[in-house]
């Protein structure tokens, strides 16, 4: 028995130090990838943006704006994945149909002289290059924002907390010409901070929820002193339908929905090579 004990120690050994050595040398293979996409994504970088937005949500429900409206802001970090380009213009013509390009040089020796041949070669002449012009842009938008400003409709409800996009994905198509721009949104959202107060009972119920949102966007860039600012215009659904609360709290407030109109306003730092 203990020579078929001792056989089978070393083969388990065997294939024990057969993966140990397969693991180390495909962990920097797989990380090498994963820089190489992430390098890729970071040399797409384009800009840099800071928003501030205003807005209003509910239309007679339990959640309202407050006297001020709903306020968000953040930024966003755009990346450029794809354009469309168009030639403009007429290709002035090269002044010379050919040109004359060197070949090589041959030294031939006679004694004391040496006798030296330059060599030519006649090839047409390239064409101009065209002058281009970009019609439209592409671009993904990573963004970080907290938006704040509401309220419970209800009498007697003190209502407070933030909500945190973590992230916000936005993709973009611009019309460069005229510096238009419209776009779709989503991403994921939290209720941070969210306390409920009521006027007979001065301890908070505290409550928790998570869900996605989605939204569309127009809007306008104008450059001025080489910056760009916009002017956006969106419509964006923010609806928890399912809260946690530590406690129970009013049946008009198990579900909060933050979906309505906002206009904001920003700039953009262009950070591209």
């Amino acid at each position: 028995m203990i020579p078929v004990l001792s056989h089978l120690h070393r083969a388990l050994a065997g294939r024990v130090h057969t993966a140990a050595l397969v693991a180390v040398f495909a962990l920097p293979v797989a990380a090498s990838g994963q820089l190489g996409a992430i390098e890729g994504l970071a040399s797409r970088v384009s800009d840099l943006g800071f928003y501030a937005t205003f807005g209003t949500v509910g239309d007679g429900g339990p959640i309202e704006s407050d006297a001020f409206g709903v306020a968000s802001y953040g930024l966003e970090v755009l990346f450029e994945v794809g354009a469309i380009e168009r030639e403009v213009g007429v290709r002035e013509p090269s002044v010379d149909s050919v040109q004359i390009e060197w070949v090589g040089m041959v030294v031939e020796r006679s004694g004391r002289r040496a006798d030296t041949t330059w060599t030519y070669e006649v090839v047409p002449a390239p064409e101009p290059a065209p002058r281009m012009e970009t019609l439209w842009t592409f671009e993904l938008g990573l963004g970080y924002g907290e938006i704040s400003g509401y309220r419970a409709s209800e009498p007697g409800i003190d209502l407070r907390g933030v909500v945190r996009e973590l992230p916000s994905i936005s993709l973009y198509a611009s019309y460069a010409p005229l510096g238009f721009y419209a776009g779709l949104r989503s991403g994921f959202m939290r209720l941070q901070g969210l306390q409920l107060y009521l006027d007979d009972d001065s301890s908070p119920i505290t409550g928790d929820a998570d869900s996605f949102l989605a939204g569309v966007l127009v809007g306008q860039v104008v450059e001025v002193l080489g910056l760009d600012f916009f002017v956006e215009g969106a419509w964006t659904v923010r609806d928890f339908h399912s809260v946690e609360w530590s406690a129970p709290p009013p049946a008009s407030l198990r579900s909060i929905d933050l979906t309505g109109w906002s206009v904001g306003t920003g700039v953009q730092f262009s950070v591209g090579g």
